[in-house]
């Protein structure tokens, strides 16, 4: 099956829509209509590292033209300009605030790449206003704001697309084609981790102090909780704080869960259980730097394995996905995949017991291939579905579920037991301590609209 068969075709079935999402949606009912001269026209909602990452792919596109930035960092913004001024030719209006641009009828969608805390948000008012949606991971700060993000995407019927990009990447196609097609035998073990080492200090410790002048400090914070500046908090770093983020485990474990729930075709585990903490690092963190999370499914298991204190690589990689069967192995991550063939034994005491009797053969085949790196072709993929109506590769249920992983890891660790999930309700079972986690209210201002 080639990558656009998986990608395309077979996607209800090997991705795992619901079956109440619809594969295609109805065409937009505000600012639809083409630009002049065929252009999808774009406004970036936060202009800083990533979405400079993304502009990498969006700006050579010869159908795009970005149209409008906003960010609250003036700096951002004005950077932004100059550089899609040297690539397209135009200047894009700028704003701190994202609103206005939510109004303009010559936007047809959104890139969204703010910090985690921002996601759900201004996505939602994106959708209600006609505009579709490209957001970055993971989808949003807790469970509840992606289920609010699924539910305005299917009632304005707009593409929300998500910045999990491996999905389009051909060899995680691949991959998970293999696993699927049931090669490795029965798969029943799987490992992801990321390892790397920084202690003690990693980012050390800052006194709080004044926002920049060139910054709107407030507008930043948005819907997190009142705080102090203190460049810890704030760009690039923000990640590390449960204020806005979820640590290591939802920056990076999103990309590798994602990954295992679409090789095993589920939609969440049915119970977690995490032990962790700040062991090795001595600064202003207050997500772990070490951390194990154990999930359940029907007969498999799963363990996220984080580590800032030791970076020894795990069979010979400092992150990646490991799924094991019964038949081999697949070793997986962003420089490509391999393959590995086990075989069976008769162990000493089983033959001193029963004698010698003849062992399985396996003829599963070694096989690997390169990595290739998905970002452009999910962006592509993300404008294709703009003009197809389609849904998505990374559409905004999908990554829900696999942001899920996240949240119910982070969860376990800070109610300190094994959890049930149940994945048709999205709630813990028999658990109102867990379940309060799931949602936080926001700051006063920044509250989600009624959808």
């Amino acid at each position: 099956m080639s990558s656009e068969d998986l990608t395309r075709r077979g996607f209800v079935r090997a991705v795992g829509v619901t079956a109440g999402a619809a594969s295609v949606l109805g065409a937009p009912a505000i600012g639809r209509a083409a630009s002049a001269n065929g252009k999808i026209r774009l406004g970036i909602i936060g202009a800083g590292s990533r979405g400079g990452q993304l502009l990498d792919s969006f700006l050579p596109q010869p159908d795009v033209e970005l149209i409008a930035i906003a960010d609250v960092d003036d700096r951002h913004a004005g950077e932004t300009v100059e550089r899609v001024k040297k690539a397209k030719g135009n200047t894009p209006d700028i704003a701190r605030d994202y609103r206005p641009m939510l109004d303009r009828k010559d936007i047809d969608a959104v890139i969204i790449a703010t910090p985690d805390h921002w996601h759900a948000l201004p996505a939602i008012q994106a959708v209600m206003a006609g505009k579709d949606v490209y957001v970055e991971k993971p989808v949003g700060h807790n469970v509840a704001e992606g289920k609010a993000m699924i539910a305005a995407a299917r009632k304005y019927n707009k593409i929300m697309a998500v910045g999990t990009q491996q999905r389009s990447s051909s060899h995680f196609q691949k991959a998970v084609e293999i696993v699927r097609s049931g090669k490795l035998g029965k798969v029943f073990w799987v490992q992801t981790w990321n390892f790397e080492n920084i202690s003690p200090t990693g980012m050390g410790r800052y006194p709080d102090g004044e926002a920049p002048s060139y910054v709107d400090y407030d507008r930043w914070l948005g819907p997190a909780p009142k705080r102090a500046f203190n460049p810890n908090r704030f760009h690039l770093l923000f990640r590390w704080f449960f204020d806005y983020a979820g640590g290591m485990m939802s920056d990076w474990g999103v990309h590798l869960n994602d990954i295992v729930l679409w090789a095993l075709d589920a939609k969440g585990p049915q119970t977690v259980s995490t032990t962790g903490g700040i062991f090795t690092t001595d600064d202003d963190r207050d997500t772990p730097d070490t951390l194990q999370v154990v999930y359940e499914f029907p007969g498999t298991m799963l363990t996220y394995s984080m580590r800032k204190g030791n970076g020894l690589k795990f069979n010979g990689h400092d992150y990646g996905i490991l799924i094991c069967g019964t038949d081999g192995s697949l070793l997986l991550d962003r420089g490509g995949f391999e393959v590995i063939p086990d075989t069976t034994v008769l162990p000493y005491g089983i033959r001193c017991v029963h004698g010698d009797r003849p062992i399985r053969k396996i003829s599963l085949q070694h096989e690997s291939a390169k990595g290739v790196d998905g970002q452009g072709a999910h962006v592509r993929n993300f404008l294709d579905c703009f003009k197809s109506r389609a849904l998505p590769a990374s559409d905004i249920e999908i990554a829900h579920r696999s942001t899920n992983t996240c949240h119910l890891g982070n969860i376990a660790l800070k109610v300190g037991r094994k959890l049930a999930w149940d994945t048709a309700t999205e709630t813990f079972k028999n658990d109102p301590e867990a379940n309060a986690l799931l949602s936080r209210e926001p700051r006063k201002g920044f509250e989600l609209p009624n959808i």
